[in-house]
């Protein structure tokens, strides 16, 4: 097995948007400051060309992000009956000891020092703001 694509365990991410027109998944772990700690970026995980997801939670405590192996692409295919095509991957989704999965086309990380409500640099006008 492969190793992690994104490896973020000591993060918090949300669903922060989905577009069915765009077929793109946007997660997202926001800057804070908390007592015991301060968070200083903004981590914004884009799935693009998503086919079928399932997420085992939409506020995620950790985020573990692989190519799914035989055993999970199995799992996935029994739960979806989508078959891989060559456009998409089969991405295995872990956060907080549950399992989940998105099939999509791509997956990008980037980290940032921007704010909780600024656009990303994968979706710059997503949510709401102007050009949608």
């Amino acid at each position: 097995m492969n190793g992690p694509l994104i490896d973020r365990p000591d993060r918090c991410f949300q669903v922060w948007g989905y577009s069915v027109s765009l077929a793109r998944l946007l997660l997202r772990s926001t800057k804070s400051v908390f007592p015991d700690e301060t968070v200083t970026t903004r981590i914004d995980v884009l799935f693009q060309d998503v086919d079928a997801m399932f997420l085992p939670k939409t506020l995620m405590q950790g985020l573990v992000v692989t190519v799914a192996d035989r055993e999970a692409m199995e799992r996935i295919i029994d739960e979806t009956g989508i078959l891989p095509d060559g456009s998409t991957k089969f991405f295995d989704i872990e956060c907080g000891g549950r399992r989940g999965f998105v099939i999509a086309g791509v997956v990008v990380e980037t980290e940032d020092q921007r704010e909780f409500d600024e656009p990303s640099e994968y979706w710059p006008h997503a949510f709401g703001r102007p050009g949608v």
